[in-house]
């Protein structure tokens, strides 16, 4: 019995939404990250503080480009 070509892309468009929509939680969590390690290094001053915040940006700046890689992928 052979699959419906409409039902098949429609299913492809859900999956090509469902990703672009997890990497946006997940740029949002990233933005959360940044807020948690600026609230720690206030709270808690270490020689670390700049180099945890620039680790939380970096990580900021990716979540971003997966958003745009997968945009421009899919």
């Amino acid at each position: 019995m052979p699959l419906d070509p409409t039902l098949i892309t429609g299913i492809i468009g859900i999956l090509k939404l469902l990703f672009i929509a997890f990497a946006v939680a997940y740029f949002l969590f990233s933005l959360f990250v940044i807020r948690q390690v600026n609230l720690m290094t206030e709270t808690v001053q270490t020689e670390g503080g700049p180099i945890l915040k620039a680790i939380a940006i970096l990580h900021a700046g990716l979540a971003l480009g997966i958003i745009i890689l997968f945009i421009g992928f899919l």
